[in-house]
């Protein structure tokens, strides 16, 4: 992997780097604490969202929420090259005391409204907020955050434009609604199965093609990323571990365990 440019501190990551040989073992489902701005520059492949999927073009941009699960599916054939930013909420709270730019990320279900093409932008002024992200001016945090602001704020009014649209209602998204509204409940392929009236194969075969997980990987990944925010926020693990579906402290223990590499009680506020 190529990388042109690189930086992280406690509250914010950008990377801007290409495989040109990539391998999609490589790129597996995952979620994380962190809102992200995702901008696709070259190669060929599928992203898919919580079992939303969105066939990539050059200049396409997505987000994701904290715990939204996302992978690229992509084809080795084609170099991959892509501009990241990862960061925090509070990286904004000082002059976006409203959260007016966070909307696009909270105020929507999950894999929902996550592509911004050209043509949801009233002009092109994101553009020169993206090139500039991906300028080295030998201060990389001051630069990215002096650029992300105005390009959080596009995509903000291109999303209040964006939600007169139709949310995605197919089945497997559908699914996927379900199991993020009832994931501190009892969740078991059964139940899941007799709420869609699908067999047990068709649900596991249509989960994997959506979200590149087996339903199973996906509940406790979601499960362990919810408790893992409130512990960060001084919510004790003896509380937790129940409100987010394990039933079983040790359950949780050794899972979040294998997740984390630390126990859960070790998770500082």
């Amino acid at each position: 992997m190529t990388s042109y440019l690189s930086y992280a501190d406690s509250d914010l990551a950008i990377g801007y780097q290409c495989d040109k040989e990539p391998k999609p073992e490589n790129f597996r489902m995952h979620t994380h604490a962190e809102y992200e701005f995702y901008y696709f520059i070259s190669g060929k492949g599928v992203y898919k969202i919580e079992g939303s999927r969105y066939p990539l073009e050059s200049g396409d941009i997505l987000i994701m929420a904290p715990t939204e699960s996302h992978y690229v599916d992509l084809s080795p054939d084609y170099p991959y090259t892509r501009l990241t930013v990862h960061f925090l909420p509070g990286l904004f709270s000082m002059i976006d005391q409203t959260g007016e730019l966070l909307r696009p990320f909270t105020q929507r279900e999950n894999g929902s409204f996550n592509l911004y093409r050209a043509g949801d932008f009233a002009t092109d002024a994101y553009k020169i907020f993206i090139k500039n992200l991906m300028t080295d001016t030998g201060n990389p945090r001051l630069q990215t955050i002096s650029n992300l602001l105005p390009l959080l704020n596009e995509i903000a009014v291109a999303f209040r434009t964006k939600l007169t649209d139709e949310v995605n209602d197919s089945l497997d998204h559908r699914i996927v609604r379900f199991i993020n509204r009832n994931l501190s409940e009892n969740l078991t392929l059964d139940r899941i199965c007799r709420e869609f009236y699908i067999s047990k194969p068709q649900l596991c075969r249509m989960f994997k093609a959506a979200t590149g997980s087996t339903v199973w990987d996906y509940i406790t990944e979601k499960r362990l990323v919810n408790a893992r925010g409130q512990l960060q926020a001084g919510v004790p693990p003896t509380k937790v571990y129940e409100e987010w579906g394990f039933h079983d402290y040790s359950v949780f223990y050794r899972a979040f365990r294998k997740r984390y590499g630390v126990s859960p009680g070790e998770v500082l506020p």
